[in-house]
C-alpha cells in the first residue's frame, strides 16, 4: 500500500513537471516575437541546456529523501521559477556579440544556486518544528516565508532588468530589509531548537562499591541466611559477608569493604 502510494505521488510530481515544461516552453516560443532574435545560436543552446538542468533538478527531486510533504510542492514551483526567469533572460536580455553569453551564464548561476540554496533551507525550516513546541515550529514557518520574499527581491530583478527596465533604489532598500529580517528569523528558529534539544543523560563512573568482592552490608536487624567461611565465593562470583560467631555482620569501611580491625581489638 505504502509503495503504491509512493508511485502515484511520484507520478503526479512528473506529470505537474512535464506539464510546467511544456506551457514555458509554449510561453518561451512567445519570447521570439519580444525580444531580439539576434544571436540566435547563444539563445537556443542555452534554452536547451536550461531543460536539460531542469530535467536534472526534477530527477533529483523525485528520488531525493524528502523530510517532510513539503518538499515536492515546494520544489515544483522553485523549479518552475528557475525555468520561467531563466527564460527571460535568454530571450529578452539585448544582443551583444561578446557579453550575451556571459549574461546569461552568470545570472543563470545566480538564480539556480539561491533559489535551491533557499528551497534546502526551506525544506529543513519546515521540518525543525516536527515533535517539538509549537512556537518552534510557528518560527520556522515565518522564517521560511521571509526567506521566500528574500529570494524573490533579489532574483527578480535579473529578469526584469533585461526589459531595460530602472530598478529604483527603495527597492533594493526593501530587498535587504526583508533580508536581515529573515537573517533575524532565522537566528530565533536557530535559539529556540537549541533550548528545546532534549539534554542527555550523564553517565557517572563506577563507585568503589561496585568494584567490592563482598555485598552491601546487611540491614541492621536482618540475619543473614546462610554463614560461609570467608574465602570462598558464591555462585555469583561474591563473597559472603563476613560476621561473628553471633551471626552480626562486620561493620563496613567508607570504599565498602569489611572493616577486619574489629577482629584485632
Amino acid at each position: 500500500m505504502e509503495n503504491t502510494q509512493r508511485t502515484q505521488s511520484l507520478s503526479t510530481f512528473m506529470k505537474i513537471s512535464i506539464a510546467i515544461l511544456t506551457v514555458v516552453t509554449l510561453a518561451s516560443i512567445s519570447l521570439l516575437f519580444i525580444g531580439d532574435f539576434e544571436g540566435k545560436f547563444e539563445r537556443v543552446f542555452s534554452t536547451v541546456t536550461l531543460f536539460a538542468i531542469f530535467v536534472l533538478l526534477t530527477a533529483f527531486d523525485t528520488r531525493k529523501d524528502q523530510k517532510n510533504e513539503w518538499y515536492a510542492p515546494v520544489a515544483l514551483i522553485a523549479n518552475a521559477y528557475i525555468l520561467g526567469l531563466i527564460l527571460i533572460v535568454i530571450w529578452v536580455t539585448p544582443f551583444n556579440q561578446i557579453a550575451l553569453p556571459f549574461i546569461i551564464l552568470w545570472k543563470s548561476l545566480f538564480v539556480i544556486a539561491t533559489t535551491r540554496i533557499v528551497t534546502f533551507g526551506l525544506e529543513l525550516l519546515l521540518a525543525v518544528g516536527e515533535g517539538k513546541p509549537e512556537s518552534l515550529g510557528r518560527w520556522g514557518q515565518v522564517t521560511g516565508i521571509l526567506g521566500v520574499i528574500t529570494l524573490i527581491l533579489f532574483t527578480a530583478p535579473v529578469g526584469i532588468e533585461a526589459f531595460s527596465v530602472y530598478i529604483p533604489q527603495i527597492y533594493w532598500k526593501i530587498a535587504v530589509a526583508a533580508l536581515i529580517l529573515t537573517a533575524l528569523g532565522l537566528a530565533i528558529t536557530l535559539l529556540l531548537n537549541w533550548y528545546y534539544k532534549p539534554a542527555s543523560q550523564p553517565v557517572y563512573p563506577a563507585s568503589a562499591h561496585d568494584s567490592s568482592p563482598y555485598p552491601t552490608e546487611p540491614s541492621p536487624g536482618v540475619q543473614p541466611q546462610s554463614v560461609e567461611p570467608v574465602g570462598s565465593e558464591t555462585t555469583t562470583g561474591l563473597l559472603p559477608w563476613p560476621t561473628f560467631a553471633d551471626g552480626t555482620p562486620y561493620p563496613q569501611l567508607p570504599n565498602g569493604q569489611p572493616d577486619f580491625s574489629v577482629v584485632q581489638k
